[in-house]
């Protein structure tokens, strides 16, 4: 018997907290106001013999070294968990929605030097742990179904190659005989339905590969269009919990950029429209049979970008304080807290299989991933050390490439952390989860 439990706490912040204003100056600024709650959201599945959670929050994504020196968010978050419940620390899985216009936990800005933000970072840490734990004590019998809707026109590549050798990153997609090769995205809206044995909605995990971008650069807090999808499927489904959890986006925008609150709305109305109409379909046919709970973990030191080391990165940005330079202390100063060391984690309900990482996963790389079995990717999970570029990619330039502390791994990572992806899947499979 497969059991469920879910929990929806608010994690707005107050408005002095600081958002990324500009990833590239290194600058955060605190908002204006509040325009939508952001909200932790947490679903714990229990098969009777193991169990995992999913932990979805309104948030940018974590950088683990936030907390300060010698600390691990992540780490932290799951020894509070487990010493609260039933779950091992290496099952719970921490994912940020990516959207924007939320505090700026990236480590890109000076923003652990605001006054009184180690006590907010301590208060926000708990309610995480807090969330996971009521979901956790909320556990019942239930039914899981599953299914997967295209859904296009809403997600956006953006890093579309032209023959002139420039990349097309936004506005009109442009026409074929301007473009150098193709360009992939992933319109699969990957939907996992909980209900209780009398048909009550329990709960519903939702997967879609695009960025939150919409509400980028507006000074007041909001979840983006991932806040309304979920908000939403809720309200649809008489106020179930939904989880957002964004997929290989690294280098897929939303259709929309910095446009506002109306195209905020009409893209997760969109999404939460396709959801609902899944779960509609799904709940003709039968439940998922079989509900069994995995999970694997794996690590991976990758190599950094090309720096100077701190000393001399330090001594160069003093002498000629030019962007450039500027931006190679910053990288140096990030590399400088130590090795590039990831996890690579990977769930699973039945056949189901779905796989973490902690950064922005270019959409190459995700469908690769699905074609060998994972039925989603998401990035920004258990921590967050930046993009993740495909080969190619470096040649080509572009802002998710230009060495800084957005973009601290050498070329071939993506690769690196495509093949440990795979060797999971295979685990998987040998296991017959």
């Amino acid at each position: 018997m497969l059991m469920a439990g879910a929990a929806k706490r608010c994690v707005t912040p107050p408005t002095w907290v600081p958002y990324l204003t500009s990833s590239g100056n290194g600058t955060c600024e605190p908002f204006d106001g509040v325009h939508d709650d952001l909200y932790a959201r947490a679903l714990v599945l229990d098969d009777g013999r193991r169990s995992i959670a999913v932990l979805s929050v309104d948030a940018v994504g974590y950088d683990n070294a936030i907390l300060g020196p010698d600390r691990n968010f992540t780490a932290e978050l799951r020894s509070r968990i487990a010493g609260r419940t039933g779950l091992a620390q290496e099952g719970v899985m921490l994912t940020a929605t990516h959207s924007h216009s939320t505090p700026e936990m990236l480590g890109l800005t000076p923003f652990r030097e605001t006054v009184g933000i180690q006590d907010w970072l301590e208060g926000h840490l708990e309610t995480l742990a807090t969330t996971v734990t009521e979901a956790w004590e909320t556990r019942a019998a239930v039914r899981a179904f599953a299914g997967v809707a295209q859904v296009p026109g809403v997600a956006r590549h953006r890093r579309i190659l032209l023959k002139d050798g420039t990349l097309n990153r936004a506005g009109a997609l442009p026409r074929l005989e301007e473009a150098a090769g193709s360009w992939a995205v992933d319109e699969a809206l990957a939907v996992l339905y909980f209900e209780a044995e009398n048909g009550e909605p329990r709960a519903v995990m939702v997967n879609f590969a695009a960025h939150p971008v919409v509400a980028m650069l507006l000074p007041p807090v909001s979840a983006d269009y991932p806040g309304a999808l979920t908000a939403s499927v809720e309200a649809g489904l008489d106020g179930a919990t939904c989880l957002f959890v964004n997929g290989a986006c690294g280098n897929v925008n939303s259709i929309r950029v910095t446009t506002g609150f109306e195209d905020v709305s009409w893209i997760g109305r969109t999404l939460g429209k396709a959801t609902l109409e899944e779960i509609a379909r799904l709940k003709k046919g039968p439940p998922l049979c079989s509900t069994g709970v995995a999970c694997e973990t794996d690590g991976l030191e990758l190599d950094p970008r090309p720096c100077p080391p701190l000393e001399a990165a330090e001594r160069t940005a003093s002498l000629s304080p030019s962007f450039e330079n500027r931006l190679a202390l910053r990288l140096a100063r990030k590399l400088a807290e130590g090795p590039i060391r990831i996890e690579v984690q990977a769930m699973a309900l039945g056949s189901l299989r779905w796989v973490a990482l902690p950064g922005e996963v270019f959409v190459e790389t995700g469908l690769a991933v699905k074609r060998a079995g994972a039925w989603f990717v998401t990035g920004n999970a258990n921590g967050w050390v930046g993009y993740f570029p495909i080969h190619r990619a470096y040649e080509e330039g572009g802002y998710e490439v230009v060495a800084g502390p957005w973009s601290r791994v050498a070329p071939g990572s993506a690769e690196r952390i495509e093949a440990v992806c795979i060797r999971l899947m295979e685990r998987f499979a040998a296991q017959c989860v």
